[in-house]
């Protein structure tokens, strides 16, 4: 019996469209995710080379990443969380701009983003492919909205909260 692979990234449009994306992550995404989380740590005093890189994107180049950070966990639990879940949709064609944006400072690094992102080359072609599905979408609806959002557990491995937490 095969089994399908367990599924952390998640790309939703609304509306949703008629017909399913054509364009499909060709490699596992979760490397957006993880560089999602570097990048928002910088408030927190993340210091990863991910987190660098994304601070020099932000304050050197002068990039706006906002799009890119916002996602969210789908794991609800609360209504806090679903809430956060509700507003982490928006539009389409900023995530798409802001995707293809990265992406090109990645694979053309200068000579301090370079050695930041050594090993990470794998991000610049997921968020390619994150950028050509927003814009597929936006393309049929310009308002078309786009969430991200994560699952780290697997539902059935999952262990429910005890009582008062």
């Amino acid at each position: 019996m095969t089994s399908e692979p367990f599924q952390r990234f998640y790309v939703e449009f609304d509306p949703a469209p008629a017909e399913p994306c054509p364009v499909a992550f060709e490699d596992d995404p979760v490397i957006v995710l993880f560089f999602q989380s570097w990048a928002y740590s910088l408030d927190f005093g993340g210091t990863h080379e991910l987190a660098q890189a994304a601070q020099y994107l932000k304050t050197r180049q002068k990039l706006d990443l906002r799009p890119l950070l916002k996602y969210a966990d789908r794991d609800i639990e609360t209504p806090n969380d679903q809430r956060e879940f509700d507003r982490s949709w928006q539009p389409a064609a900023d995530l798409a701009a802001c995707a293809r944006t990265v992406a090109a400072a990645w694979t053309a690094p200068d000579d301090t983003l370079a050695p930041l992102i050594t090993g990470y080359a794998h991000l610049a072609p997921r968020l390619l492919e994150l950028a050509a599905m927003c814009e597929w979408a936006a393309a049929r609806d310009a308002d078309t909205r786009v969430r991200m959002s994560f699952l780290l557990e697997q539902p059935e491995a999952k262990t429910s909260r005890p009582a008062g937490y």
